[in-house]
């Protein structure tokens, strides 16, 4: 009997344990709409990223140079206010990376992009970084050899041409090698041609329609296209 009642002394015990810890678990705390409004003003200075690119890799391997083709596509994302930007290499099987996600982390004031490898197995990469004079530079460190990797995006000529380097220091030290790099034309886009219109959402250059109460907005990417039907008189306020 004292065996028994010790028993369920202990389970209840327990069980008073685990509702203490689960009642401490706090939930994730949502950033203020100020603080989202601030990292999306933030990742617009990358506006110009969003969109298909035609792209045209190259990679020294020994005493030849490898090429291939691949078609990179980067969108806006929303969700309970925050905004970020996604990217797919080659519809998820491109060479080197298949998906990523670029955000603005205000407590850091900086940008960091996670890409997933296009082998399978492998960790995700995480780059950190600073946008400075019309280019996207990132960072990130090998825990095992201190190599570090360095990821500069931007475009030129007047943003329908992009350009990704993707480069090495060894251990650390010294200067950076190339290691592959892509580059290449926007998808539809004919140089010198006129000017498109303005995202509704996001700001930058647009060429996917969409209407509210009778009139015609134009977006850049899927992403925005969703947001702006979720809650068209947001965006069409005024206008």
């Amino acid at each position: 009997m004292f065996q028994r009642v010790t028993y369920i002394a202990a389970l209840a015990a327990c069980g008073l344990g685990l509702t203490a810890l689960h009642g401490s678990a706090q939930p994730e705390k949502k950033a203020k709409p100020e603080d989202q409004a601030k990292s999306k003003k933030a990742l617009q200075e990358v506006q110009d990223f969003i969109g298909l690119w035609n792209l045209e890799g190259t990679q020294k391997v020994g005493a030849k140079t490898e090429a291939w083709k691949e078609k990179v596509n980067w969108g806006w994302k929303f969700k309970d206010g925050d905004a970020w930007i996604v990217v797919s290499f080659a519809d998820g099987k491109g060479k080197f990376f298949s998906t990523g996600e670029l955000k603005y982390i205000l407590e850091k004031k900086k940008y960091v992009l996670a890409l997933t490898p296009a082998a399978k197995g492998e960790a995700a990469q995480t780059f950190e970084g600073d946008y400075a004079k019309g280019a996207l530079k990132l960072e990130r460190k090998d825990a095992k050899t201190n190599d570090v990797y360095r990821l500069t995006l931007n475009t030129v000529a007047e943003g329908e041409r992009f350009v990704m380097k993707y480069e090495k220091q060894d251990g650390g030290k010294g200067l950076f090698s190339a290691v592959h790099a892509m580059q290449g034309n926007k998808d539809g886009v004919v140089a010198g041609g006129p000017k498109k219109p303005e995202c509704i959402v996001s700001g930058g250059s647009a060429n996917i329609a969409v209407s509210y109460n009778g009139k015609t907005y134009y977006v850049c990417c899927s992403g925005c296209r969703d947001e702006f039907n979720a809650d068209p008189a947001k965006y069409t306020k005024g206008k």
